[in-house]
Protein backbone atom coordinates (compact mmCIF):
# COMPACT_ATOMS: atom_id res chain seq x y z
CA UNK A 1 0.00 0.00 0.00
CA UNK A 2 2.93 2.32 0.62
CA UNK A 3 3.86 2.06 -3.06
CA UNK A 4 0.63 3.66 -4.24
CA UNK A 5 1.53 7.24 -3.13
CA UNK A 6 4.95 6.86 -4.76
CA UNK A 7 3.40 5.69 -8.02
CA UNK A 8 0.95 8.59 -8.01
CA UNK A 9 3.73 11.09 -7.27
CA UNK A 10 5.87 9.66 -10.07
CA UNK A 11 2.93 9.88 -12.44
CA UNK A 12 2.66 13.59 -11.71
CA UNK A 13 6.37 14.47 -11.69
CA UNK A 14 7.62 12.56 -14.75
CA UNK A 15 5.23 14.15 -17.32
CA UNK A 16 5.96 17.56 -15.84
CA UNK A 17 9.69 17.02 -16.14
CA UNK A 18 9.31 15.77 -19.70
CA UNK A 19 7.24 18.82 -20.62
CA UNK A 20 9.81 21.15 -19.06
CA UNK A 21 12.60 19.44 -20.99
CA UNK A 22 10.63 19.67 -24.26
CA UNK A 23 9.90 23.34 -23.66
CA UNK A 24 13.57 24.03 -22.87
CA UNK A 25 14.62 22.30 -26.08
CA UNK A 26 12.93 25.16 -27.97
CA UNK A 27 15.19 27.69 -26.25
CA UNK A 28 17.78 29.01 -28.76
CA UNK A 29 19.32 31.66 -26.51
CA UNK A 30 23.11 31.75 -26.73
CA UNK A 31 23.26 29.77 -30.00
CA UNK A 32 25.64 31.19 -32.62
CA UNK A 33 25.74 30.09 -36.25
CA UNK A 34 28.02 30.74 -39.23
CA UNK A 35 25.98 30.26 -42.40
CA UNK A 36 26.90 29.69 -46.04
CA UNK A 37 24.11 30.24 -48.57
CA UNK A 38 23.59 29.22 -52.19
CA UNK A 39 21.08 31.01 -54.41
CA UNK A 40 18.37 28.79 -55.89
CA UNK A 41 16.75 31.35 -58.17
CA UNK A 42 17.83 33.97 -60.70
CA UNK A 43 19.46 33.56 -64.06
CA UNK A 44 22.95 32.67 -65.21
CA UNK A 45 24.19 33.11 -68.76
CA UNK A 46 27.44 33.15 -70.67
CA UNK A 47 28.03 34.22 -74.27
CA UNK A 48 31.14 33.68 -76.34
CA UNK A 49 31.84 35.24 -79.72
CA UNK A 50 34.76 35.95 -82.01
CA UNK A 51 35.34 39.27 -80.27
CA UNK A 52 34.99 38.30 -76.61
CA UNK A 53 33.16 36.62 -73.72
CA UNK A 54 30.27 37.92 -71.60
CA UNK A 55 28.89 36.40 -68.39
CA UNK A 56 25.95 37.62 -66.34
CA UNK A 57 24.17 36.45 -63.17
CA UNK A 58 21.03 37.81 -61.51
CA UNK A 59 19.91 36.94 -58.00
CA UNK A 60 21.97 35.79 -55.02
CA UNK A 61 24.90 33.68 -56.16
CA UNK A 62 26.20 33.00 -52.66
CA UNK A 63 26.33 34.49 -49.20
CA UNK A 64 27.99 34.20 -45.82
CA UNK A 65 26.44 35.26 -42.56
CA UNK A 66 26.59 35.13 -38.79
CA UNK A 67 23.74 35.16 -36.28
CA UNK A 68 23.52 34.99 -32.52
CA UNK A 69 20.37 34.37 -30.50
CA UNK A 70 20.09 37.01 -27.80
CA UNK A 71 16.74 35.68 -26.52
CA UNK A 72 15.17 32.18 -26.63
CA UNK A 73 13.65 32.95 -30.05
CA UNK A 74 15.27 36.12 -31.51
CA UNK A 75 18.70 36.54 -33.09
CA UNK A 76 20.72 39.42 -34.47
CA UNK A 77 22.43 38.64 -37.76
CA UNK A 78 24.77 40.08 -40.36
CA UNK A 79 24.94 38.83 -43.95
CA UNK A 80 27.15 39.63 -46.92
CA UNK A 81 25.99 38.28 -50.28
CA UNK A 82 27.36 38.15 -53.79
CA UNK A 83 24.31 39.22 -55.73
CA UNK A 84 24.02 40.32 -59.35
CA UNK A 85 27.29 40.26 -61.30
CA UNK A 86 28.60 40.58 -64.84
CA UNK A 87 31.94 40.39 -66.61
CA UNK A 88 32.83 41.24 -70.21
CA UNK A 89 36.02 40.78 -72.18
CA UNK A 90 36.00 42.37 -75.63
CA UNK A 91 39.03 43.18 -77.77
CA UNK A 92 41.40 43.25 -74.84
CA UNK A 93 39.11 45.37 -72.65
CA UNK A 94 37.87 43.87 -69.38
CA UNK A 95 34.82 45.16 -67.47
CA UNK A 96 33.36 43.69 -64.29
CA UNK A 97 30.39 44.81 -62.21
CA UNK A 98 28.86 43.34 -59.06
CA UNK A 99 26.29 44.18 -56.41
CA UNK A 100 27.12 43.09 -52.86
CA UNK A 101 24.58 43.70 -50.08
CA UNK A 102 25.82 43.97 -46.48
CA UNK A 103 22.78 43.55 -44.25
CA UNK A 104 22.17 43.85 -40.51
CA UNK A 105 18.92 42.49 -39.14
CA UNK A 106 16.77 40.52 -36.74
CA UNK A 107 15.51 36.93 -37.06
CA UNK A 108 12.62 35.54 -35.00
CA UNK A 109 11.80 31.83 -34.65
CA UNK A 110 8.45 31.78 -32.79
CA UNK A 111 7.87 28.92 -30.36
CA UNK A 112 4.26 28.66 -31.52
CA UNK A 113 5.39 27.73 -35.05
CA UNK A 114 8.06 25.21 -34.00
CA UNK A 115 7.52 21.73 -35.43
CA UNK A 116 9.45 20.09 -32.63
CA UNK A 117 12.88 21.13 -31.35
CA UNK A 118 14.60 20.46 -34.69
CA UNK A 119 12.41 22.23 -37.27
CA UNK A 120 12.14 25.96 -36.63
CA UNK A 121 10.23 28.25 -39.01
CA UNK A 122 11.39 31.88 -38.91
CA UNK A 123 10.84 35.36 -40.25
CA UNK A 124 13.54 38.01 -40.60
CA UNK A 125 14.08 41.60 -41.63
CA UNK A 126 17.38 43.33 -42.41
CA UNK A 127 18.69 46.53 -43.92
CA UNK A 128 22.00 47.97 -45.05
CA UNK A 129 24.02 49.20 -48.01
CA UNK A 130 23.98 47.50 -51.40
CA UNK A 131 27.47 48.09 -52.78
CA UNK A 132 27.86 48.42 -56.56
CA UNK A 133 31.45 47.86 -57.64
CA UNK A 134 32.65 48.68 -61.14
CA UNK A 135 36.08 47.90 -62.59
CA UNK A 136 37.58 48.24 -66.06
CA UNK A 137 40.98 47.58 -67.56
CA UNK A 138 42.35 48.22 -71.03
CA UNK A 139 45.96 48.09 -72.16
CA UNK A 140 48.00 49.96 -69.52
CA UNK A 141 45.04 51.77 -67.93
CA UNK A 142 42.63 50.64 -65.22
CA UNK A 143 39.78 52.19 -63.26
CA UNK A 144 37.46 51.18 -60.46
CA UNK A 145 34.52 52.80 -58.74
CA UNK A 146 32.21 52.05 -55.83
CA UNK A 147 28.77 53.37 -55.03
CA UNK A 148 26.09 52.36 -52.55
CA UNK A 149 22.32 52.46 -52.36
CA UNK A 150 20.16 51.79 -49.29
CA UNK A 151 18.22 48.55 -49.29
CA UNK A 152 16.25 46.10 -47.18
CA UNK A 153 15.42 42.40 -47.19
CA UNK A 154 12.48 40.53 -45.67
CA UNK A 155 12.52 36.73 -45.55
CA UNK A 156 10.67 33.70 -44.24
CA UNK A 157 11.72 30.07 -44.13
CA UNK A 158 12.67 27.18 -41.88
CA UNK A 159 15.82 25.81 -40.28
CA UNK A 160 16.43 22.14 -39.61
CA UNK A 161 18.69 21.79 -36.58
CA UNK A 162 20.85 18.69 -36.99
CA UNK A 163 22.10 18.03 -33.49
CA UNK A 164 23.83 20.87 -31.65
CA UNK A 165 26.38 21.83 -34.26
CA UNK A 166 24.83 21.73 -37.75
CA UNK A 167 21.75 23.01 -39.53
CA UNK A 168 20.17 23.24 -42.96
CA UNK A 169 17.78 25.96 -43.99
CA UNK A 170 15.71 27.23 -46.88
CA UNK A 171 14.27 30.72 -47.20
CA UNK A 172 12.34 32.89 -49.60
CA UNK A 173 13.17 36.59 -49.57
CA UNK A 174 12.47 39.91 -51.22
CA UNK A 175 15.08 42.66 -51.69
CA UNK A 176 14.06 46.29 -52.11
CA UNK A 177 16.97 48.45 -53.26
CA UNK A 178 17.20 52.19 -53.80
CA UNK A 179 18.48 53.96 -56.93
CA UNK A 180 22.13 53.81 -57.94
CA UNK A 181 23.86 56.80 -59.50
CA UNK A 182 25.32 54.61 -62.26
CA UNK A 183 22.63 52.08 -63.17
CA UNK A 184 23.46 49.22 -65.51
CA UNK A 185 22.30 45.67 -66.22
CA UNK A 186 23.73 44.52 -62.89
CA UNK A 187 21.86 47.02 -60.73
CA UNK A 188 18.57 46.41 -62.54
CA UNK A 189 18.51 42.91 -61.06
CA UNK A 190 19.24 44.03 -57.49
CA UNK A 191 15.59 44.20 -56.37
CA UNK A 192 13.31 41.19 -56.47
CA UNK A 193 12.41 37.80 -55.03
CA UNK A 194 14.84 34.98 -54.36
CA UNK A 195 15.29 31.64 -52.62
CA UNK A 196 18.36 30.42 -50.75
CA UNK A 197 19.60 27.08 -49.45
CA UNK A 198 21.81 27.48 -46.39
CA UNK A 199 24.20 25.30 -44.41
CA UNK A 200 25.26 26.35 -40.93
CA UNK A 201 27.81 25.41 -38.28
CA UNK A 202 26.58 26.22 -34.77
CA UNK A 203 27.87 26.36 -31.22
CA UNK A 204 26.70 27.54 -27.84
CA UNK A 205 23.16 27.60 -26.60
CA UNK A 206 21.43 25.43 -24.03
Amino acid sequence: MRLRPLVVAAGLVVPGAAFAQAADSLNLQGRSVIVLGIGLTGSREATASATGVTTHADGDVGSIGFRHFVTPRAAVEITAAFSSASATTVAGRLEANAVTPILFGLRVAPRALALGPSLRPFVSAAAGPFVHSMAAAFAASASDQLETAPGARVAAGADWLIGRHFELGVAGSYDAVGTFDHPDATTRGASGFGMTLAFGVAWGGR
